[in-house]
């Protein structure tokens, strides 16, 4: 495995999609890197008895994940903009909740009325969900909705969420993905910021291994143990600044 390259031009992708939010390792069973969200497709390049190796086009990382996770191919038409959007056994708050899918989580929806759209297992509430192609907002917004979401290693949905994953995955709903990792945002996303700019809400300052993003010119919204919000003057116990970058 350690002589293993990445090269999609000596193999054709199977395109699978995942059904349930699953680790993206570099080995199997190990460290995560980031993560699959339901209704997410992955290009995989090889199986094994256990795992499949490839590549999700959503953040371009590389790695295993579990066979189990992964069904054929399905296209989606929605993105949950919630924490957590309940998947109902009906079109009404008051039937079961079937399941809990994570800020993030991609669908095929169809409308059933005004305030409910119909997914495979059940009914979301339509306020939870937005078309892909109507995707954009504003990522401190997304951000402020995660408040107490746990830090996740690899994380990047409403059910966890690393810090570089914080960044990744409000944005992404923002409309506009940035890379996946710290070390490619803070030399990539928008424009670098001097020293002594004034700092305003959505931007981003970045640590050695650590980003947080502006809610307004004193407080920042990062995660900690848990996503929250501190006061830009507590956070230099992650060391000194590295970049400070203004999203486009």
């Amino acid at each position: 495995m350690a002589d293993r390259v990445f090269a999609p031009h000596y193999a054709v992708p199977a395109r699978r999609t995942a059904g349930r939010l699953v680790v993206v390792a570099g080995t199997p069973d190990g460290v995560p890197l980031s993560q699959l969200l339901p209704g997410e497709p992955f290009d995989v390049l090889e199986f094994t008895s256990t795992h499949a190796w490839g590549r999700s086009p959503v953040d371009g990382v590389v790695g295993f994940v579990d066979c189990d996770s992964l069904t054929g191919e399905f296209p989606s038409s929605h993105i949950v903009i919630a924490k957590y959007a309940p998947v109902h056994a009906d079109a009404s708050s008051t039937s079961p909740v079937l399941a809990q899918l994570p800020m993030g989580a991609r669908v095929a929806a169809t409308p059933s009325g005004d305030d409910w759209v119909e997914v495979d297992g059940g009914y979301v509430a339509a306020n939870t969900v937005v078309s892909r192609e109507d995707a954009g907002g504003d990522a401190v917004a997304f951000a402020l909705a995660l408040r107490n979401v746990a830090a996740v290693t690899g994380g990047r949905s409403g059910d966890g969420v690393d810090a570089a994953g914080l960044i990744f995955l409000t944005h992404a709903l923002a409309g506009a993905p940035p890379a996946r990792f710290a070390d490619l945002q803070s030399a990539t996303i928008g424009t670098p910021l001097a020293e002594g700019d004034v700092l305003r809400r959505g931007d981003l300052i970045f640590f050695a291994d650590h980003v947080v993003m502006l809610v307004d010119g004193d407080t920042a919204i990062h995660v900690d143990d848990v996503v929250k919000c501190e006061a830009l003057a507590t956070l230099d116990r992650f060391g000194p600044v590295v970049a400070r970058r203004r999203p486009a």
